[in-house]
Protein backbone atom coordinates (compact mmCIF):
# COMPACT_ATOMS: atom_id res chain seq x y z
CA UNK A 1 0.00 0.00 0.00
CA UNK A 2 1.24 3.30 -1.28
CA UNK A 3 1.87 5.88 1.88
CA UNK A 4 -0.39 9.12 2.11
CA UNK A 5 1.76 11.89 2.05
CA UNK A 6 -0.90 14.70 2.49
CA UNK A 7 -0.41 16.99 4.93
CA UNK A 8 -2.59 15.77 8.16
CA UNK A 9 -5.06 17.92 9.90
CA UNK A 10 -4.41 18.51 13.87
CA UNK A 11 -7.06 16.14 14.78
CA UNK A 12 -5.19 13.69 13.04
CA UNK A 13 -1.59 14.09 14.23
CA UNK A 14 0.44 11.44 15.19
CA UNK A 15 1.58 10.75 18.41
CA UNK A 16 5.78 11.38 18.30
CA UNK A 17 5.83 10.84 22.22
CA UNK A 18 9.21 8.78 22.92
CA UNK A 19 10.64 10.02 20.10
CA UNK A 20 11.55 13.12 21.35
CA UNK A 21 15.43 12.88 21.70
CA UNK A 22 15.67 11.41 18.31
CA UNK A 23 13.70 14.37 16.88
CA UNK A 24 15.70 17.06 18.42
CA UNK A 25 19.03 15.74 16.30
CA UNK A 26 16.85 15.16 12.97
CA UNK A 27 18.05 16.89 10.27
CA UNK A 28 14.65 17.00 8.87
CA UNK A 29 11.43 14.93 9.49
CA UNK A 30 8.30 13.98 8.01
CA UNK A 31 5.29 11.57 8.44
CA UNK A 32 4.07 9.42 5.67
CA UNK A 33 0.68 7.69 6.55
CA UNK A 34 -0.26 4.23 4.99
CA UNK A 35 -4.24 3.74 4.62
CA UNK A 36 -5.85 -0.07 5.20
CA UNK A 37 -9.03 -1.53 5.22
CA UNK A 38 -9.60 -5.19 7.25
CA UNK A 39 -10.48 -8.37 5.44
CA UNK A 40 -14.67 -8.20 4.89
CA UNK A 41 -16.83 -9.37 7.94
CA UNK A 42 -19.47 -11.94 7.56
CA UNK A 43 -21.84 -8.92 7.06
CA UNK A 44 -19.47 -8.04 4.35
CA UNK A 45 -18.18 -4.80 6.35
CA UNK A 46 -14.69 -3.37 6.31
CA UNK A 47 -13.46 -0.89 8.70
CA UNK A 48 -10.18 1.86 7.90
CA UNK A 49 -7.47 2.07 9.88
CA UNK A 50 -3.91 3.14 8.86
CA UNK A 51 -0.54 3.14 9.94
CA UNK A 52 1.90 6.51 10.31
CA UNK A 53 5.58 5.98 9.80
CA UNK A 54 7.86 8.60 11.18
CA UNK A 55 11.28 9.46 8.45
CA UNK A 56 13.64 10.70 11.01
CA UNK A 57 16.26 11.59 8.82
CA UNK A 58 20.31 12.08 9.96
CA UNK A 59 19.49 9.52 12.86
CA UNK A 60 21.28 8.03 14.22
CA UNK A 61 23.78 9.68 12.31
CA UNK A 62 24.87 11.29 9.34
CA UNK A 63 23.83 9.28 5.73
CA UNK A 64 20.97 7.58 7.85
CA UNK A 65 17.27 7.60 8.48
CA UNK A 66 15.40 6.24 10.96
CA UNK A 67 11.94 4.97 10.55
CA UNK A 68 9.41 4.11 13.24
CA UNK A 69 5.71 3.12 13.49
CA UNK A 70 3.08 5.56 15.47
CA UNK A 71 -0.22 3.99 15.47
CA UNK A 72 0.57 -0.01 15.41
CA UNK A 73 0.11 0.28 19.38
CA UNK A 74 -3.53 0.16 18.92
CA UNK A 75 -3.25 -3.23 16.97
CA UNK A 76 -3.72 -5.90 19.71
CA UNK A 77 -0.74 -7.85 20.44
CA UNK A 78 -1.96 -11.07 22.35
CA UNK A 79 0.42 -10.68 24.30
CA UNK A 80 0.64 -9.74 27.71
CA UNK A 81 2.66 -9.07 31.24
CA UNK A 82 2.76 -12.12 33.45
CA UNK A 83 0.38 -10.00 35.93
CA UNK A 84 -2.21 -10.05 32.86
CA UNK A 85 -1.39 -6.41 31.94
CA UNK A 86 -2.09 -6.20 27.96
CA UNK A 87 1.27 -4.77 25.91
CA UNK A 88 1.38 -3.37 22.38
CA UNK A 89 4.65 -2.42 20.22
CA UNK A 90 5.58 0.09 18.06
CA UNK A 91 8.42 -0.83 15.35
CA UNK A 92 11.83 1.21 14.44
CA UNK A 93 14.52 0.39 11.71
CA UNK A 94 17.05 2.13 10.13
CA UNK A 95 18.42 2.45 6.59
CA UNK A 96 20.67 4.79 4.63
CA UNK A 97 19.22 8.23 3.81
CA UNK A 98 17.23 7.32 0.44
CA UNK A 99 16.15 4.09 1.02
CA UNK A 100 12.88 4.75 1.46
CA UNK A 101 11.48 1.71 1.18
CA UNK A 102 12.27 0.92 4.83
CA UNK A 103 9.08 3.01 5.78
CA UNK A 104 7.18 0.23 3.38
CA UNK A 105 8.87 -2.19 5.24
CA UNK A 106 7.32 -1.22 8.97
CA UNK A 107 4.36 -1.11 7.54
CA UNK A 108 4.62 -4.72 6.11
CA UNK A 109 5.13 -5.23 10.20
CA UNK A 110 1.49 -3.53 11.58
CA UNK A 111 -0.31 -5.45 8.66
CA UNK A 112 1.50 -8.72 10.23
CA UNK A 113 -0.11 -7.22 13.44
CA UNK A 114 -3.59 -6.91 12.11
CA UNK A 115 -3.42 -9.89 10.30
CA UNK A 116 -2.41 -11.86 13.47
CA UNK A 117 0.04 -13.50 11.69
CA UNK A 118 2.41 -12.41 13.97
CA UNK A 119 3.81 -13.18 17.97
CA UNK A 120 5.01 -9.42 19.12
CA UNK A 121 8.02 -10.61 21.04
CA UNK A 122 11.56 -10.17 20.34
CA UNK A 123 13.22 -12.90 18.09
CA UNK A 124 9.89 -13.22 16.72
CA UNK A 125 10.68 -13.17 12.71
CA UNK A 126 8.41 -11.40 9.94
CA UNK A 127 9.25 -13.47 6.66
CA UNK A 128 9.51 -11.87 3.58
CA UNK A 129 8.60 -8.41 4.98
CA UNK A 130 11.69 -6.86 2.73
CA UNK A 131 11.52 -9.00 0.26
CA UNK A 132 7.55 -8.05 -0.41
CA UNK A 133 7.81 -4.42 -0.63
CA UNK A 134 12.20 -4.59 -2.31
CA UNK A 135 12.86 -7.80 -3.54
CA UNK A 136 16.00 -7.06 -5.18
CA UNK A 137 17.38 -7.06 -1.81
CA UNK A 138 19.76 -10.17 -0.15
CA UNK A 139 18.08 -9.36 3.52
CA UNK A 140 14.49 -10.28 2.36
CA UNK A 141 13.36 -11.18 6.16
CA UNK A 142 12.80 -9.69 9.35
CA UNK A 143 13.99 -10.43 13.25
CA UNK A 144 12.49 -8.15 16.14
CA UNK A 145 14.92 -7.36 18.68
CA UNK A 146 15.25 -4.73 21.71
CA UNK A 147 16.30 -1.66 19.83
CA UNK A 148 20.44 -1.14 20.29
CA UNK A 149 21.03 2.02 17.90
CA UNK A 150 19.36 4.60 19.45
CA UNK A 151 20.61 5.61 23.11
CA UNK A 152 17.54 8.32 23.55
CA UNK A 153 15.28 6.29 21.93
CA UNK A 154 12.04 5.32 24.74
CA UNK A 155 12.01 1.79 24.71
CA UNK A 156 9.21 0.97 27.53
CA UNK A 157 6.24 3.15 28.39
CA UNK A 158 4.55 2.17 31.16
CA UNK A 159 2.28 4.87 31.82
CA UNK A 160 -0.73 3.40 30.10
CA UNK A 161 -1.09 6.36 28.34
CA UNK A 162 -3.29 9.71 29.45
CA UNK A 163 -5.36 7.82 31.98
CA UNK A 164 -2.70 5.32 32.95
CA UNK A 165 -4.97 2.39 32.02
CA UNK A 166 -3.76 1.50 28.45
CA UNK A 167 -1.85 -0.78 27.78
CA UNK A 168 2.38 -1.33 28.46
CA UNK A 169 4.16 0.03 24.94
CA UNK A 170 7.43 -1.36 24.49
CA UNK A 171 9.53 -0.64 20.95
CA UNK A 172 10.89 -2.95 18.90
CA UNK A 173 13.73 -2.74 15.93
CA UNK A 174 13.24 -4.54 12.88
CA UNK A 175 16.31 -5.84 11.86
CA UNK A 176 16.94 -7.27 8.24
CA UNK A 177 18.26 -11.18 7.74
CA UNK A 178 18.63 -13.40 5.27
CA UNK A 179 16.85 -16.68 4.26
CA UNK A 180 20.18 -18.45 5.91
CA UNK A 181 19.88 -16.36 8.98
CA UNK A 182 16.21 -16.66 9.35
CA UNK A 183 16.75 -20.71 9.18
CA UNK A 184 19.59 -20.56 11.71
CA UNK A 185 17.01 -18.30 13.93
CA UNK A 186 14.73 -20.93 13.97
CA UNK A 187 17.04 -24.15 14.47
CA UNK A 188 19.53 -21.91 17.36
CA UNK A 189 17.31 -19.39 18.71
CA UNK A 190 17.60 -15.89 17.85
CA UNK A 191 20.26 -14.63 20.77
CA UNK A 192 22.57 -17.27 19.02
CA UNK A 193 21.82 -15.05 15.62
CA UNK A 194 22.82 -12.08 17.02
CA UNK A 195 25.88 -13.07 18.84
CA UNK A 196 27.10 -13.79 15.29
CA UNK A 197 25.83 -10.74 13.69
CA UNK A 198 28.08 -9.03 16.76
CA UNK A 199 31.24 -10.78 16.26
CA UNK A 200 31.07 -10.97 12.59
CA UNK A 201 30.23 -6.86 12.72
CA UNK A 202 27.72 -7.25 10.54
CA UNK A 203 26.02 -3.95 9.08
CA UNK A 204 22.52 -4.20 10.05
CA UNK A 205 21.96 -0.82 8.68
CA UNK A 206 22.59 -2.62 4.53
CA UNK A 207 19.89 -5.00 3.67
CA UNK A 208 22.44 -6.02 0.66
CA UNK A 209 24.66 -7.10 3.25
CA UNK A 210 26.21 -10.98 3.24
CA UNK A 211 24.44 -13.44 4.87
CA UNK A 212 26.69 -14.37 7.80
CA UNK A 213 25.87 -18.35 7.99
Amino acid sequence: MSPDTSAAGPEDRSDLSGLEELLDVAESVRVLRYPHETEPAEDGTTTEWHCDIVVIDGVPGPGFTTYATVGARDLPTNVTTPEGRQIRSEFVTVGRTGHRAMADVLDACALAIASGSLHVEPGAVVPNAVGLVDPERRCEHLILAPPFLWPGLQVVDETGGPDGTGPLLTRLQAVPITTAEMSAAARDGADALFEVLDTSNADVTNPDRPSVV
